[in-house]
């Protein structure tokens, strides 16, 4: 389950929640003030690879 990080409009409170993938905002409420008139917040993100991948020589295919 992906980790989205919310701004609330009316209290200015940020919180990050667990949520299904396709969760409208709509269907989520601020942790601090229960405001639904919230925001998601654009967010960086992290991956893995297995051992022997390099980002900057992947070809498609294992190895160096």
């Amino acid at each position: 389950m992906p980790i989205y990080e919310y701004i609330c409009n009316k209290c200015n409170g940020e919180f990050v929640l667990f949520q299904k993938v396709g969760t409208a905002e709509n269907d989520t409420e601020c942790s601090k003030c229960s405001s639904k008139d919230i925001k998601k917040k654009l967010s960086s993100f992290s991956c893995s690879v297995s051992s022997g991948y390099s980002f900057s020589s992947y070809s498609g295919s294992k190895g160096t």
